[in-house]
């Protein structure tokens, strides 16, 4: 079975926006410019613009989730995916936390009235507006009590990340936001989860799914449990991988973009690994670098410098490897972006050290 070639299934076939997220179940965002490529890559033929598209519509909402990361998920998923991930995540908001940010339970009170207030009707202000509204009331931002206070009340579910405004981040009240959720709790919630996940990342193993979700194994094989009878179980190297029956490996050459989930959401990424020398994908403190993937190995680095009317992608390759195999995927990039592309090839990375990870979350 060849694991990494099998992950490529879903690259470049889906229609949208909207089915890249369903299909995924949700995909990490962190990286506003590097999440939207994760996006359309997926898809056959969709540009920055149809993604932005759906964020600007409420078709697609990108907020903080599971393991207390932004992912982009569909509308409708949030609550739901809230209810799963969302009180687990502002437990790990420690007492230390709280103290560091110098907020408290009575100061957070006051933020969420504040908001309340200023957002009720339909209201959608910048990061910058929310801050100042913050200010306003006695809570400043010198220990970044702004950051915390966000991703607190957007775990609460009260409020979301809205339409972008240019680059700039807003936040909008979920319930006028998004107000038709899907209803699904507990172990019908985990189920669907599980079936996204699986379906997705599939080869896949328990442990990747849990590590995904930032969930225990146990609670995890509930999801595992609940759809099992719908996927194929193969035995490889030891480990159980579960899959959807349909999967055909995929192949090619591709760029991905930093924080992928073609790497991100696995426990171990060994399987990456099997043609070409390892290097580091990513740090011990959780920053993934943009990837060169040849038949689902990793194949070198690259970055993108955005110009006034180009792009440059400049391609670090790791010896052995074919840049000529990435013409016609640099050039769906550019189309991507809407800009023409220039190649710039650049010195192979320097093999790994003791300051970065490249085969499992540490």
């Amino acid at each position: 079975m060849d694991i990494a070639a099998l992950r490529l299934g879903n690259i470049g076939r889906l229609r949208s926006a909207e089915d890249v997220v369903r299909s995924l179940g949700a995909v990490q965002g962190q990286d506003y410019g590097q999440s939207l490529w994760a996006i359309g890559l997926r898809t056959a033929a969709a540009r920055i613009t149809d993604v932005e598209e759906a964020l600007q519509a409420g078709r697609v909402v990108r907020t903080w989730l599971m393991r207390g990361t932004i992912h982009y998920v569909l509308a409708e998923d949030v609550r739901w995916m809230l209810g799963l991930f969302g009180a687990r995540d502002l437990a790990r908001l420690t007492p230390k936390a709280w103290q560091y940010h110098h907020m408290t339970p009575e100061l957070m009170s006051l933020a969420r009235k504040t908001f309340v207030e200023a957002l009720t009707g339909g209201g959608c202000l910048t990061r910058r507006e929310m801050i100042d509204l913050m200010a306003g009331v006695g809570i400043p931002d010198d220990r970044q009590q702004s950051y915390f206070t966000f991703i607190h009340l957007a775990q609460e579910g009260l409020v979301v990340p809205g339409p972008p405004r240019g680059k700039e981040q807003t936040f909008v009240l979920l319930d006028e936001w998004a107000p038709k959720q899907r209803s699904l709790e507990g172990d019908e919630a985990m189920a669907v989860l599980a079936s996204r996940f699986f379906g997705s990342h599939g080869p896949a193993t328990l442990a990747d799914f849990a590590n995904w979700c930032g969930i225990g194994v146990r609670e995890a094989s509930r999801g595992l449990e609940a759809v099992k009878d719908s996927l194929v179980r193969e035995e490889f190297d030891g480990k159980e991988y579960w899959l959807p029956p349909d999967l055909t490996p995929g192949s090619g050459a591709f760029l991905l973009p930093a924080y992928d989930e073609l790497l991100i959401g696995y426990k171990d990424r060994g399987a990456f690994f099997t043609r070409y020398d390892e290097i580091p994908i990513s740090t011990y403190n959780g920053m993934f670098y943009a990837t060169i993937i040849e038949d689902g190995q990793i194949a070198g680095l690259w970055r993108r410098v955005m110009k006034k009317t180009s792009v440059d992608v400049e391609l670090r390759p790791l010896p052995g490897f074919d840049v000529d195999r990435l013409a016609e995927h640099t050039a769906r990039f550019g189309d991507f972006l809407g800009l023409p592309v220039r190649t710039v090839v650049k010195d192979a990375p320097e093999a790994g050290s003791s300051k970065v990870s490249w085969r499992s979350r540490k």
